[in-house]
């Protein structure tokens, strides 16, 4: 049985897309703590997307700038 996903976490291939990094490159990253708001649940990694974004942006997902 496959569940999906709450909103605010993805696969470690979705943080790797972000980056522009291939999988395998995230595999290794994460494996040494520089993949921003990656965690582990069991044997498969996760990461927290407003964590990520916040990280590697510098602000929260869902502050638009003002006009």
């Amino acid at each position: 049985m496959t569940t999906s996903l709450p909103d605010d976490v993805q696969h470690l291939s979705w943080a790797a897309a972000q980056l522009g990094i291939g999988t395998s490159t995230a595999y290794r990253l994460v494996g040494v703590g520089k993949i921003p708001g990656a965690f582990r649940i069991g044997a498969q990694w996760r990461v927290s997307v407003p964590r990520f974004l916040a990280e590697v942006h510098g602000a929260a997902p869902d502050v638009e700038p003002d006009d």
